[in-house]
């Protein structure tokens, strides 16, 4: 069975970027490219570099996954491992899913993981082995956590707010009374600096309403 049968196709598959490689149905890697051999097929921390007897371990792609998890997602990302290894022969269908590695520099990184079945040119004969291509997608996990913690931030009003007829005062979600700038301040990121309105000026400084008349 031949997946790759042209040079070009063996170029390509070697060029991308992706993190790609190709795997069976007992999830030993067959065969992967240069930017694999030089992300994710580097030894993860939990494995020891100088241990010459970790390559049969580090061929496997589901034993390599779980020493790569991280530990700030390790039970996401062990649902992730287990529903891979749930998958019934031949592999039949893709599936996608956003892994959290750890480095061997102990730095955080999400991958996105497509797992593509490989058909043969027989489209009766059932596929024995899977494209997995990883994606760097940390760029994309940062940005949408600031956006997350942005949104969390911020906080509005909205319905009905109970305020007194008289003094102006609200009523907050323990019933307290608050002034209408306390109140503001607990529910919104405003902050006051106070003045005085003209019309407050003429009633309590009627000395002075001759200065505001002369301005407008």
């Amino acid at each position: 069975m031949r997946y790759l049968i042209s040079d070009l196709e063996r170029l390509s598959f070697q060029s991308m970027h992706h993190q790609l490689i190709i795997v069976d149905h007992n999830w030993i890697i067959r065969s992967c490219n240069t930017a694999w051999q030089q992300g994710l097929g580097q030894p993860p921390p939990k494995l020891d570099i100088s241990d010459t007897s970790r390559t049969p371990e580090t061929s496997h792609y589901l034993q390599l996954m779980e020493a790569w998890i991280s530990r700030e997602e390790k039970a996401k990302n062990a649902k992730i491992v287990q529903e891979l290894k749930n998958i019934t022969k031949p592999f039949n269908d893709c599936c996608t899913y956003e892994i959290s590695i750890q480095t061997t520099h102990r730095e955080q990184r999400w991958f996105r993981l497509e797992l593509t079945p490989l058909r043969q040119a027989d489209p009766t004969l059932l596929s024995d082995l899977a494209l997995i291509a990883h994606t760097d997608v940390t760029e994309q996990k940062h940005i949408e956590q600031q956006l997350k913690k942005a949104l969390s931030e911020v906080r509005t009003l909205r319905g009905l707010l109970p305020i007194c007829a008289v003094c102006k005062q609200i009523k907050d979600e323990q019933d307290a009374w608050n002034s209408v700038e306390s109140y503001l301040e607990k529910h919104t990121h405003a902050e006051f600096t106070h003045d005085i309105c003209p019309d407050c000026i003429r009633r309590l400084y009627p000395k002075y309403s001759n200065i505001l008349d002369k301005r407008s």
